[in-house]
């Protein structure tokens, strides 16, 4: 028998390390919220009535009446509710078994009173006065809501100690991915497992991330779709995870985006071709890189600012595949904003290209320039078939898809064949190869995958910023709203990455290349193409 190749060693270590999906269900499952309980979290949170009845807040001495919105429970007291002090300000502990307590309460301005009742705190709310009469501080608003909702509220701060997101306690902080571990992709699966595992390991080693040491729970992405879905299922619901990171989800891409927005579970950094298309955003996905949709846009740019053509016949071809129609007909648009308005989609049968024909009908349509959504043997077909056309059509397709098999097209294209790239090996600096390569070294990686490996690895930091700045009061709401708020963060791995309320994308551009047909290499052809 065969030694285990390292890598081969590492992933059979890196299995029994992490959690696994099977071994995450025994966790026990949080107890869910009734609807009332629900109501009052809401209210808590967002300072909104969910039947829509009137919820206002006064403030200070003069009594200024505001939107619930404005002020909620939570700005001050936390999600926990245990109120953290904000400069003069002290916001109390709210927790029910606080409030209660039989001993009664004093506070740092002397005043004293009573446990609460679920009576003395709705008026305590409505009036601004504590169960002895004594006059809050001022700094504490009042509210006016509906009875229902003030007795919602009451029945969530009753739970509020116990309702953490899934996947979160005081000590733990659990994560998944979906990763291939067996099959073609395995090796490529592999190599970003240890990129993630590598990292949780020096991240626990310093103590963990906001308080909490890290669990990653891996579930398998398969060759099979089906197993893929159900792994995926299962990853975003029975195995209590808090945030998913750097998942597979190629051909997975709307299950994938629909079971973050109905679970409300962050993803972060997806690696797919594929982002979302403007049918599929939700709030729950950030993308590091950009997709083939933005690369082509990247390619459009490029074309109608340095090719100097004026408006030339182009035709974006495309796979019937799932979701490359939207992708081809956002290219055509991009061509069209340029002034190109005879730009048009033309699509094949998926995995059953007619070259010879598609070439011919290309031609004969006097076709100038040609963007192409295929594949690597797609593009070798085409290539052929150029040729023995004896055409010369501008070439243009997004490297990802193409890379391989565009440095081997026929000569006879000239310097007519460009790629796009979301990302090029400067992007890598000094400080994220020595990252990396410590990973590869480690592991025994070796060089291969290295964009998997950086794609992985900038997922992984991109998550861990946003949990620090999230803090340890952590929920997910507020880890949405951290990586809303980064802007141009550094991975040392990937162009600087920047999300906002509306941008789910963290880099949007890239980097266009021409292929040295005859030399079979790339050279430069621009710098980086921002497509804001």
């Amino acid at each position: 028998m065969m030694a285990p190749t390292p890598l081969r060693r590492v992933w059979r270590l890196l299995a029994l390390l992490c959690l696994t999906v099977p071994a995450a269900l025994a966790a026990p499952l949080a107890t869910p919220l009734t609807p009332q309980e629900e109501a009052g979290k809401k209210i808590y949170l967002e300072g909104v009535s969910p039947s829509g009845k009137p919820l206002k807040a006064f403030i200070g001495a003069q009594e200024l009446p505001v939107e619930g919105a404005t002020l909620p429970c939570g700005n001050c007291h936390g999600a926990d509710g245990l109120g953290r002090p904000e400069g003069a300000v002290k916001p109390g502990d709210i927790t029910w078994g606080h409030l209660t307590r039989s001993y009664g309460h004093r506070h740092d301005d002397g005043r004293t009173h009573g446990a609460f009742d679920e009576q003395s705190f709705s008026e305590a709310l409505t009036y601004g006065k504590d169960p002895a009469g004594n006059r809050l501080d001022l700094a504490m608003p009042r509210y006016l809501m509906a009875l229902d909702d003030m007795s919602a509220l009451v029945a969530y701060l009753k739970r509020i100690q116990t309702d953490l997101d899934p996947g979160l306690s005081a000590e733990r902080l659990r994560i998944g991915t979906l990763l291939p571990v067996s099959g073609r992709l395995a090796e490529m699966g592999q190599a970003m497992g240890a990129v993630l595992r590598a990292h949780i390991e020096v991240l626990n080693a310093r103590g963990g991330l906001v308080g909490r040491k890290v669990e990653l729970v891996v579930a398998e992405y398969s060759d099979d779709r089906a197993t893929s879905l159900k792994n995926a299922e299962q990853l975003f619901t029975e195995a209590q995870v808090f945030a998913v990171v750097s998942p597979v989800t190629s051909g997975l891409e709307r299950e994938a985006a629909a079971l973050a927005e109905r679970l409300k579970v962050p993803v972060v950094g997806p690696f797919t071709l594929r982002t979302q298309m403007a049918a599929d955003v939700n709030r729950y996905t950030f993308f590091v890189l950009p997709g083939l949709a933005e690369q082509s846009r990247v390619l459009a740019e490029f074309a109608a600012t340095h090719l100097k053509l004026q408006d030339p016949v182009v035709a974006v071809v495309h796979p019937q595949e799932d979701g490359m129609a939207e992708i081809a007909d956002a290219a055509v648009e991009s061509f069209r904003e340029r002034g190109w308005n005879r730009s048009v989609a033309v699509h094949y049968p998926a995995g059953r290209m007619p070259a010879r024909e598609l070439v011919a009908k290309l031609q004969q349509a006097g076709v100038q320039m040609l963007l192409f959504l295929g594949t690597d043997p797609e593009m070798e077909q085409l290539g052929t078939h150029i040729r023995d056309a004896i055409w010369t059509p501008y070439l243009l397709a997004p490297g990802v898809r193409v890379g391989r098999s565009a440095l081997h097209l026929p000569t006879t294209l000239g310097n007519r064949v460009y790629l796009s790239y979301p990302t090029q090996p400067s992007d890598i600096t000094r400080e994220g190869a020595t990252a990396l390569g410590g990973f590869q070294r480690s592991a025994g990686l070796g060089p291969r995958h290295q964009a998997t490996q950086a794609s992985a690895y900038a997922s992984i930091l991109l998550l861990e910023e946003a949990l620090k700045r999230a803090g340890r009061d952590l929920s997910r709401a507020k880890l949405i709203n951290a990586l809303e708020n980064l802007f141009s963060f550094e991975t040392t791995v990937t162009p600087a990455l920047s999300y906002g309320p509306n941008r789910r994308i963290g880099s949007m551009g890239g980097y266009v290349l021409s292929v040295d047909l005859g030399g079979h290499r790339l050279k430069p052809a621009s710098g980086y193409i921002r497509i804001e």
